[in-house]
């Protein structure tokens, strides 16, 4: 499988090959087998307010959109689109550390593309705990994620 990553976001540097390393890892632990390419866009808030309105017709700010493959395309691409704004306002808002809610981010996107939803409560105990147990396989390896926000160079451990 191919990563991509994309960064928008004007204030947020993120090293590629880490993010390849914690996609490669979540591969490995829930694999996405029906994909040749999975696509990560870091965005600012208002680009994926203007895809939030665009593909689900809502206005209003969200922390992460998937986009799954299309049947019938010759290369099975999915996409996970996550807001940097709104991972920063929450980590800030809740003493969290900004590496580890883009993380998360990047987790309940990949859940997404494997067909888990969170609309229903049901689903979302089920989304939920597929979120944790992830992040803990990321946690029982010692992966760290390293960004950079605004002039703050913040190495942030998983742990």
């Amino acid at each position: 499988m191919e990563y991509f990553c994309y960064n928008e976001h004007p204030d947020f540097q993120l090293d590629e090959a880490n993010v390849e390393t914690v996609l490669s890892a979540i591969q490995t632990y829930m694999p996405l087998d029906h994909y040749d390419v999975i696509s990560v866009a870091f965005l600012n808030e208002s680009t994926l307010v203007d895809l939030h309105m665009q593909f689900l017709n809502d206005p209003t700010p969200t922390d992460v959109m998937t986009f799954p493959a299309n049947e019938g395309d010759d290369e099975r691409v999915g996409e996970i689109c996550i807001s940097v704004d709104q991972a920063q306002k929450y980590a800030t808002e809740h003493r969290q550390d900004l590496a580890w809610e883009l993380t998360l981010y990047l987790v309940h996107g990949w859940l997404h593309l494997c067909g888990y939803n969170d609309l229903k409560i049901g689903d979302r105990r089920a989304m939920r705990a597929a979120e944790q147990a992830v992040l803990s396989f990321l946690k029982e390896h010692y992966l760290k994620l390293e960004i950079k926000y605004g002039k703050w160079s913040m190495p942030a451990c998983l742990l």
